[in-house]
């Protein structure tokens, strides 16, 4: 769904950004860093996950590239939240490429830094996944973060 989205709003500039040089207009482009609910659902990572009709982002976008965005996620019943940026990731969270076009990159965020921004910040809320996910084979780079951050595993399974 994701992914699909990025090419309708990657085509949609391919159309929109030679009428805004003929303006004398700047040229839109944009990098778009998806984390949260929707990166773990985009991971496909075996364990059960709630569907969210929330997209976060990491950097916020504006004008009229989150205004297309936010139209073409909501023919799949999604919206940008609007403080979604505001969430808490490891600062050096890293990121999978899902597209790249012309004028649109679309990053997901690897798994195991949204799980411990998950497992740091709403431990009752997520408590299920972290037990659901401790119960697969976890990282040893999930393992790393937990211990740089501070974060008792064995918390969970109490």
């Amino acid at each position: 769904m994701l992914k699909k989205v990025c090419i309708a709003v990657d085509h949609w500039l391919s159309e929109e950004n030679p009428l805004r040089e003929q303006n004398g207009t700047p040229l839109l482009k944009c990098e778009i860093h998806i984390i949260g609910q929707t990166a773990l659902l985009e991971a496909h990572l075996g364990i059960r996950l709630t569907a969210t009709m929330d997209v976060d982002l990491h950097r916020q976008l504006h004008g009229v590239i989150r205004e297309k965005l936010d139209a073409l996620l909501a023919a799949y019943g999604k919206k940008i939240d609007p403080v979604g940026h505001e969430a808490w990731m490891p600062k050096e969270t890293q990121y999978n490429t899902l597209y790249k076009g012309k004028y649109v990159s679309c990053f997901i965020a690897q798994p195991e830094y949204v799980l411990i921004s998950k497992a740091k910040i709403a431990r009752a809320k997520d408590r299920n996944l972290m037990i659901e996910y401790l119960g697969t084979q976890p990282t040893p780079l999930f393992f790393e973060l937990a211990e740089k951050y501070g974060i008792n595993i064995e918390d969970f399974l109490k």
